[in-house]
């Protein structure tokens, strides 16, 4: 499928022929190194790979077939959330839509996606990126099995397409909407009998860059909370040139002794309540009635008729987190090289919010001695 090298357009549905993007303008095929056009060449490429044939083909698969209704017959013994199926998401749809909720063979899938680098250490600034559903259906030893990861995009670099990724996500948002009214005539070879496949999106799952571009939401800046929106607690360091967060305490239990600790933090006590989230109803109309405040766009997947009563919409990655957060831990007790987020800047920015300010900076005639903490 060709694309517009802007990230404009899809060359399908009314652009099928076209040779130049209504956009920008910009051609459609390939320049050359003689700067001469390569017609038939496409300047950018996205493959899109369909899921419902896939779909269809697990149920054509007896033991695949049996497994994707597994969760209909599993039951949460101590009542904590060990699946999805014991999820709000889960229970909104079968309760919303419950001829959709009655019918255990429809899907719940997950999305997924992040850029990666074909060309490993050769090339280090290409980026290419790919989008995958998760069906949740399958048992948990089996729906993260890469048998069972379906790859529906895979988007060519050489730059990533940021918060235009929703031009490339327009054929998947058919398709699942087309899986949302239904798909006729799928065969069950577990039941051996034809029936109606529906199929819902239930989240998105991404670290926090991509949470901002599939989303719509702003994750940079004085307000990059999602949550706090406008009344993100931010402060902007003046010697670390970084914007930092600081209002994290509120979302500790009232009584909890870190709240009233001031030399420890800020320099002062916390008395706050956690802000609710927005609900996808209330993003919706924000976005439609220009509030844009903290958003970027409106999302592609408020596409989907039941996108925004979805309680989760976006889910973030712990695996980015917990590694960021791991390395610089550790990086800073280690002192290793390159990953110490211990400095002279650091100590500084703590002398002018008032805390610790016994570890400001003693500066000698050789060198600046940072001392060490208690």
């Amino acid at each position: 499928m060709h694309a517009c090298p802007n990230d404009c357009i899809l060359y399908r549905k009314e652009y099928e022929d076209s040779t130049n993007c209504p956009t920008c303008g910009i051609s459609r095929w390939k320049e050359g190194k003689d700067s001469i056009l390569k017609e038939g060449v496409a300047a950018k490429v996205v493959w899109y790979f369909p899921p419902i044939p896939r779909f269809k083909r697990m149920f054509q698969s007896h033991e695949t077939a049996k497994c994707l209704t597994w969760h209909a017959a599993r039951k949460s013994i101590d009542g904590q959330m060990s699946h999805p199926a014991d999820s709000p998401s889960w229970k909104l749809l079968d309760d919303k839509w419950p001829e959709f909720g009655n019918e255990p063979r429809n899907l719940r899938l997950a999305l997924s996606s992040d850029g990666f680098n074909p060309h490993s250490s050769l090339s280090s600034r290409y980026s290419c990126w790919s989008v995958i559903l998760v069906t949740y259906n399958l048992p948990p030893w089996l729906c993260m099995k890469r048998k069972f990861m379906m790859l529906t995009l895979l988007i060519s670099g050489p730059k990533q397409p940021g918060n235009d990724i929703d031009v490339y996500l327009e054929p998947l948002i058919d398709d699942l909407k087309s899986l949302w009214d239904g798909i006729r005539g799928v065969y069950d070879a577990h039941n051996g009998e034809y029936f109606t496949l529906r199929a819902a999106l239930m989240w998105t799952i991404n670290d926090f860059p991509t949470y901002g571009n599939l989303s719509g939401c702003v994750v940079k800046g004085y307000k990059a909370c999602p949550i706090c929106g406008d009344d993100t607690p931010s402060h902007r360091l003046k010697n670390g040139h970084k914007i930092c967060y600081i209002g994290h305490r509120k979302w500790l239990p009232i009584n909890h002794p870190y709240r009233r600790q001031r030399a420890a933090f800020n320099g002062k006590p916390e008395y706050g309540i956690p802000p609710e989230p927005l609900t996808g109803e209330e993003v919706l109309h924000m976005v439609e009635n220009g509030d844009r405040v903290c958003w970027k766009k409106k999302s592609i997947f408020f596409d989907l008729e039941y996108w925004k009563y979805l309680p989760v919409r976006h889910a973030l990655d712990v695996m980015h987190i917990e590694k960021n957060v791991y390395d610089s831990i550790i990086g800073t007790l280690l002192e290793i090289p390159g990953k110490n987020k211990d400095g002279i800047a650091a100590r500084l920015d703590l002398l002018n919010m008032g805390v610790k300010t016994d570890l400001q900076p003693e500066y000698g005639e050789r060198r600046t001695h940072l001392p060490h903490g208690p």
